[in-house]
């Protein structure tokens, strides 16, 4: 068996966590600390009442075998057992609460991409916060030069391209900021269009590496999306291919139609001739042990990439070799996301 334990307060935050594996030794986990517990689990019920507060409230330990959980990614069948703790004094001051399940389970797998999750949480709004100020100076500075170099054609072009892409992104901040949750916004996107936006904005980044920045384009249809969080996306993948890619190499991008299961998607490839992956799909899944995450960042872009697109009703396609290159593909289905 396998083994989550973590305890609580009165408040039922959360005070300890750890994970054991048959195989592995106790890890903690210390970014779920201060989280209450139903904002990790779903809570655990009990004859119509809460586990865990029914513990805190009566001082009584409670065994549940075979409860249904709901994980993040499905349902499982895991063994409950919860405990008070005491103060010298014998007062209840929190609870004990062990989740044992069996080795088949992915559990494990479900509260590592919601540790992701947590971390993700935890830095976008400061991250938000951040990003405004810089973005301000940056448009100040655009508008003087277009005002300054009003004559040079190309110039201006491109400043006013700039200022589009920061009142985008300053919104997108705004509404970041004064929601607790952000309500895609779809509408018919042309996707050759949004690629040729992507290849001129990257088209400085792609001539200080001295990389061919490539468009290839299909006859694909337009689709239902959102188009800040698509473009988001894919230059999520561009940024990391412009990342793995040396001077004289090559970053591609390509849509084109394709088929899966009888349903239509239009496809969008990102093929570089960079370093590629050592270990596959790691930048997407959350299981990557820590350590190797730190060689190659956190892993947050692909990981959002996926989301958004899986959000969209699409797939998220990656194949990379070492030091010959990574292609990832994006399949946004024709029919728009479900309802």
């Amino acid at each position: 068996m396998n083994s989550i334990k973590f305890t609580v307060n009165k408040d039922l935050e959360i005070t300890a966590f750890s994970l054991l594996q048959d195989d592995v030794r106790e890890k903690t986990q210390d970014d779920f600390l201060g989280i209450p517990y139903n904002h990790v689990f779903p809570k655990i019920i009990d004859d119509d009442r809460d586990a865990i507060e029914k513990v805190l409230s009566d001082g009584l330990p409670i065994v549940i075998n075979d409860y249904r959980f709901a994980s993040f990614f499905g349902e499982i069948m895991v063994n409950i057992s919860v405990r008070p703790l005491h103060d010298e004094a014998r007062n209840v001051v929190g609870a004990e609460v062990l989740l044992e399940h069996s080795n088949d389970c992915s559990v494990l797998m479900d509260l590592q991409r919601e540790h992701l999750l947590i971390s993700i949480g935890k830095n976008s709004a400061a991250l938000a916060h951040g990003v405004r100020n810089p973005l301000n100076a940056i448009k100040g500075a655009v508008v003087y030069l277009k005002e300054k170099y009003g004559k040079e054609s190309t110039l201006v072009d491109f400043a006013e391209l700039i200022e589009m892409e920061i009142s985008k992104l300053d919104r997108f901040i705004a509404g970041f900021l004064s929601t607790s949750q952000l309500e895609p916004k779809f509408e018919r996107v042309n996707i050759n269009e949004l690629i040729q936006e992507i290849l001129t904005l990257g088209n400085f980044q792609a001539c200080n590496k001295k990389v061919a920045f490539i468009g290839e384009f299909g006859d694909v249809p337009a689709i239902k999306a959102d188009p800040f969080q698509i473009k988001h996306a894919i230059m999520n993948i561009v940024n990391n291919s412009f990342d793995a890619t040396n001077s004289g190499g090559s970053v591609t991008l390509k849509t084109d139609m394709d088929r899966r299961d009888g349903d239509s998607f239009v496809s969008i490839e990102i093929t570089d001739t960079g370093r590629g992956m050592s270990q596959r799909g790691s930048a997407v899944d959350p299981s990557v042990h820590q350590k190797d995450r730190k060689k190659e960042g956190r892993g947050f872009g692909l990981f959002i990439t996926r989301e958004i697109i899986q959000y969209h009703g699409g797939h998220l396609e990656i194949s990379s070799k070492l030091n010959a290159g990574t292609k990832v593909k994006i399949l946004l289905p024709v029919r728009g996301p479900s309802s």
